[in-house]
């Protein structure tokens, strides 16, 4: 008969088996891709399993973790300024004016006529370009200009308004009484050019009266901008008569800073750009 091992409950050889079979157990799970924690250890701690079969298995299961990752996307084009096209309409208009060369007043003002693009009676524009900013003049127009401007006077119900955000005028005048109210609201008043100055007539003894006087007169501030020498104003409309369109013109051209043009030009509402002879 052959030989029997009997392994004696709770011997030194008992031990050895279960610590080899728990063993067993953990290199199974960990081809199986599992966990493993081996008897005895504390927690968190687990078997490695350094044999050459486990690292195989490693190296295949990182082979598809990095197949399996997404690809990088491209990135998106970066968007396009818009080309803006003109209509043909302004392309015929446009074809009458040479750009290089320069009109009389009274050569553009017929012009205007021929190119004009707008199915209601457009504005006549001037943008003049100086040498250096910083210009402003309020200047006497001897015709209207169509447009009709409010005036206001500074008062504590006028100041009660601006405060809550209400600008409904175009001429703001004050007494200098009145103007330490109006410094708070420099920043409201300022960028838009409101706010009384003593330069440009608007800071007077009797405002009421001069109101009156601007409201039957026709002037208009014309001032470059605060950050570029140009300035853009209005002297009619179309429809007007060119001698009173044409006497506006003088009267703006009059005020400006002798030496200090490069450039006028004449347009109306959506029309192409009319150079000037200065």
């Amino acid at each position: 008969m052959g030989k029997k091992r009997l392994t004696v409950l709770g011997s030194e050889n008992e031990t050895e088996a279960k610590a080899k079979r728990a063993i067993q157990l953990e290199q199974k799970r960990l081809r199986e891709g599992k966990s493993a924690k081996a008897p005895g250890l504390k927690g968190g701690q687990r078997v490695v399993d350094t044999a050459s079969e486990s690292l195989i298995e490693y190296e295949t299961l990182q082979a598809k973790q990095e197949t399996s990752a997404p690809e990088p996307t491209a990135e998106a084009p970066k968007s396009t300024k818009k080309v803006h096209h003109r209509s043909s309409a302004y392309k015929t208009a446009k074809s009458l004016i040479n750009s290089e060369n320069t009109y009389t007043i009274s050569q553009a003002l017929d012009l205007l006529q021929k190119t004009s693009l707008t199915k209601f009676v457009p504005t006549v524009e001037l943008h003049i370009t100086l040498k250096t900013p910083g210009f402003s003049q309020t200047v006497e127009l001897p015709y209207s200009t169509g447009k009709t401007r409010k005036i206001a006077i500074a008062d504590d119900a006028t100041v009660a308004l601006i405060e809550k955000g209400t600008v409904n005028f175009d001429v703001l005048l004050a007494s200098p009484a009145q103007m330490p109210k109006l410094v708070k609201l420099a920043k409201t008043l300022g960028p838009k050019g409101l706010m009384p100055n003593p330069k440009n007539g608007t800071v007077v003894e009797n405002p009421e009266a001069v109101a009156k006087k601007m409201a039957s007169s026709i002037s208009t501030a014309i001032k470059t901008e605060k950050s570029a020498p140009i300035i853009h104003t209005i002297v009619g409309k179309l429809n007007q008569k060119p001698e009173e369109l044409s006497k506006n013109i003088q009267a703006i051209i009059g005020v400006l800073p002798e030496g200090q043009v490069k450039k006028i030009v004449i347009k109306s509402t959506m029309s192409p750009a009319i150079k000037l002879t200065i």
